[in-house]
């Protein structure tokens, strides 16, 4: 098994950034501490984020060595001196808008205090050029070590989305045709539960996206995450369409025993394509598509429209079931 398996990439590269970061600082004679730290907390999911967050830690730390020397310079090692040097660097980066840099540039000032013993203008120079090491070796470590590549772990996730997508989709079905009353009283929650699990692949393309121009390898695989992308987009509207299912109000649908069985063997049909059980096949689709549009055009002409105000439970189906098929068509024949 890989280390990083074990380890996490994350960790790997964040212990390579402190190593060379302690090592640089060494054979300048700096103090290492403040570099590690702002090594420690540069490390993010992508470069993007590293440069764009040490941006704004670096003038952050900076406001935070700064207090520090001044109010020391003014009273000494005093409680006063902590409190003021704390307060203000929050206060100052707060109103600056330096939201990402705050912990660390706090974390400068009350580290600072304690050991500036003399020339406090060399000082904070050195505090400056530590944080610039810290930043800049975090970066490079992330740009270049084990640089990010989601595109793995977004196509498992689609993957695992598709299986759950479709068992979900069998059993709101089943629940909705065969029963008066759920099976399975979690449906609805299981239902949402992919919905998170589809912002998270949201949130790791767009990681992916971002760090493209630092990486021409991963430029070379830019058509393959727009593919992914969409792929997302379309198990997004699966999900829409299948919460819609699991909402609708238990009633006894007027078909015959046969109807309903013959519908619920095409929910499993398409169902069974969009986990990939079944290999999609173009003429198979259309066939079975054009049997689901028949039945709809059955069920809404037989269909008693009693209340302008909400349709027959057995036509919101079949609609919800035609959207559903659209949809894996257009996520399987996408070019």
């Amino acid at each position: 098994m890989k280390v990083q398996t074990i380890i996490g990439n994350r960790v790997i590269k964040t212990g390579i950034a402190v190593f060379f970061t302690a090592l640089i600082c060494n054979w300048f004679d700096f103090p290492p501490t403040f570099a590690v730290i702002t090594a420690i907390v540069t490390i993010e999911p992508t470069v993007t984020d590293s440069i764009k967050k040490g941006l704004v830690r670096f003038p952050a730390s900076a406001i935070g060595a700064a207090y520090a020397v001044i109010f020391l310079s003014l009273f000494g090692n005093s409680p006063f001196t902590y409190m003021l040097a704390a307060v203000l660097t929050i206060f100052t980066c707060f109103r600056l808008n330096l939201h990402a840099g705050l912990l660390v540039a706090t974390l400068t000032a009350i580290a600072m205090i304690e050991i500036v013993e003399d020339s406090y203008f060399l000082s904070f120079l050195i505090r400056l050029a530590t944080t610039t090491i810290g930043l800049s070796v975090s970066t490079l470590v992330n740009m270049f070590v084990f640089p990010p590549n989601y595109h793995h772990s977004i196509h498992k996730q689609t993957e695992s989305i598709r299986e759950k997508l479709s068992n979900h989709m069998k059993r709101c079905y089943y629940e909705l045709i065969f029963t008066k009353m759920p099976l399975d009283m979690g449906m609805n929650k299981k239902v949402g539960a992919v919905y998170k699990e589809l912002e998270n692949a949201v949130l790791l393309s767009l990681y992916q996206k971002n760090d493209l121009k630092y990486h021409h390898i991963l430029e070379k695989r830019e058509s393959e995450l727009t593919r992914l992308r969409r792929q997302i987009h379309y198990l997004r509207t699966i999900q829409y369409h299948v919460t819609n299912i699991a909402e609708q109000p238990s009633k006894e649908f007027e078909w015959s025993t046969q109807k309903q069985k013959y519908v619920f063997e095409n929910v499993c049909y398409f169902a069974n394509v969009l986990s990939g059980k079944i290999t999609f096949e173009e003429e198979g689709w259309k066939k079975k598509r054009a049997q689901l549009h028949k039945i709809f055009q059955d069920t809404l002409r037989s269909a008693q429209l009693d209340s302008p105000e909400k349709l027959p439970i057995e036509l919101v189906a079949i609609y919800e079931l035609i959207s559903i098929v659209e949809i894996i068509e257009d996520y399987f024949t996408m070019e």
